[in-house]
């Protein structure tokens, strides 16, 4: 058993004596402590137990004799072993004082190195023998009382424990089942997979719902079900839900069909039915960052609008008095050869009005005139422009309208939304087919305008109906933002389709409540 270093006590008024003692005993095992006079030696051992003392007998103040003397009447010091140090001189008329007084040796000065070491030694030993002794009969009496303690309440503490174990099972039970229902109908994505060989071992009903993968199709499976790519600098050494510390890591994923969603990830490490898992969550948020989006682009929108209803009539009317007054000029005979400088000024002009003309259809208060109007007439009514247009450039336009009921529209505005929309499509087209279709779906009629371009980039799609962003050399960068302006006062709703075959706008017209009863109505009585 491993015992502290054992202080040993030193004492002498002469600090000589002090320094050869302690050359001699100096050793990793003890801890010396030096004292000048008895009164110090006395301080000492208030604080301290020692294994032994080297007391000086020859002292000022007290001497030898007395300090041994107070040491041995205190019971807690009685036991401490005492070697007087004395002169040999002195050595008859002091031995026997000294033993008397509770001393259990001499040594004589001058002393010899080696007998002090190894009768300072012999007390060390006795000393830890002792404390050994001490500590193993404590361990034993706490040993006794522990064991007569578990025999007198081993009845009782199989009954409680038997209690805890019922209890503990019924609070399984219940958790188990909270975490079932939490689990499986959470809104939330959740899945469960294997730490081990990565396996999905089980997944919940809105996974399966926005993923597309049943089940059936991940039991067992190790294979990456979603491509789950994070938005961050996050290095990806393995599939991101089986990271076990993630907190609300924005991500993209891939779903069965191909579509590409946004959410975000948290993941937890988890023991379950002894196997080491992780559980993952994923937050879908593609809606909420379509939403975001489109309040963005509407804020712009409304801005541009604003800014059109407040600036463009201040434009016009320096402009029509310069147009008045190269008109004016132009009609006079000594133009000197200035004729068709004149004729281009006039061309900027109408262009130029032609532009806020455009601009002041994105004003958000522009009056609509909206009557209850077949959208399939609609369009019959411009298909003939749009042939001609594609026949020009050797393409082709079909229509595939299919029955549907009059919504309130401004049949002007959503002429030239389509105009807008269609001639676009023409233009990203070198060849090909611009379809436009019509249909009824989920209480809203449906337009749907699609050409077999090469498709929309990302940064350009992002960008799609902002006010002056264009990616033609001449244009305006107000067709589409006019569209989706002229959607928004007709309570319609945009959103694009786009790939390397082509691209599809969608324009959604919810149908009123009437309207929608109606078509029920005649759809049971059919």
């Amino acid at each position: 058993m491993t015992i502290e270093k054992v202080n040993i006590l030193l004492v002498d008024d002469r600090p000589e004596n002090l320094i050869a003692l302690e050359a001699v005993l100096t050793s990793e095992e003890y801890h010396l402590i030096s004292a000048n006079s008895g009164e110090e030696a006395l301080r000492y051992v208030l604080q301290y137990d020692f294994a032994v003392i080297l007391l000086d007998v020859q002292m000022p103040g007290l001497n030898g004799f007395e300090t041994a003397n107070i040491i041995k009447k205190r019971q807690v010091s009685s036991h401490i072993p005492i070697i007087f140090v004395t002169a040999l001189s002195v050595a008859n008329e002091h031995v026997a004082k000294g033993y008397s007084t509770g001393a259990v040796d001499y040594i004589f000065k001058p002393f010899n190195p080696d007998i002090l070491k190894h009768k300072v030694q012999a007390f060390v030993e006795i000393y830890k023998k002792q404390k050994e002794i001490e500590l193993e009969r404590k361990k034993l009496e706490k040993q006794t009382i522990e064991l007569q303690d578990s025999f007198n309440n081993l009845e009782e503490i199989i009954f409680d424990k038997t209690r805890e174990l019922q209890i503990a099972n019924q609070e399984l039970q219940v958790s188990n089942e909270r975490f079932s229902k939490f689990f499986h109908f959470s809104p939330t994505l959740k899945s469960i997979r294997s730490l081990k060989d990565n396996r999905y071992i089980d997944v919940n009903s809105a996974w399966v719902e926005c993923t597309g993968y049943t089940l059936e199709e991940l039991n067992n499976s190790s294979v990456n079900a979603l491509e789950l790519i994070s938005a961050s600098s996050l290095v990806q050494d393995k599939p991101l839900d089986l990271h076990d510390s993630l907190r609300s890591e924005k991500i993209t994923f891939v779903t069965k069909a191909g579509k590409i969603r946004e959410g975000l990830i948290s993941t937890v490490a988890a023991i379950i039915d002894g196997e080491s898992c992780i559980i993952s969550v994923i937050l879908d948020i593609t809606e909420k960052v379509q939403l975001e989006k489109e309040i963005t682009r509407l804020d712009r929108l409304n801005l541009v609008g604003e800014m059109a209803a407040g600036i463009a009539h201040e434009i016009r009317n320096p402009m029509t008095t310069v147009h008045g007054f190269l008109q004016l000029a132009k009609s006079e005979n000594n133009l000197s050869g200035q004729s068709e400088y004149i004729d281009l000024m006039i061309d900027e002009l109408q262009r130029a009005n032609g532009i806020i003309t455009e601009f002041l259809t994105l004003a958000k208060n522009k009056v609509n005139d909206k009557k209850d109007t077949n959208i399939n007439d609609v369009i019959q009514a411009i298909y003939p422009l749009l042939r001609a247009e594609a026949l020009m450039s050797d393409k082709m336009v079909q229509l595939k309208l299919e029955e549907c009921p009059t919504i309130s529209l401004d049949e002007k505005e959503i002429r030239q939304l389509i105009l807008n929309i269609g001639l676009n499509g023409l233009e990203a087209m070198t060849n090909g087919v611009l379809t436009i279709g019509t249909t009824l779906e989920e209480e809203a009629v449906v337009l749907r305008i699609n050409d077999q371009g090469p498709g929309i980039e990302k940064d350009v799609l992002e960008n799609i109906g902002t006010p002056f962003f264009t990616t033609k050399e001449k244009g305006t960068g107000l067709g589409l933002a006019i569209c989706y302006s002229i959607a928004s006062r007709n309570s319609a709703i945009i959103s694009i389709e786009t790939s390397n075959k082509g691209t599809t706008f969608i324009i959604k017209f919810p149908l009123e409540r009437e309207t929608v009863h109606t078509e029920k109505k005649e759809a049971f009585s059919m």
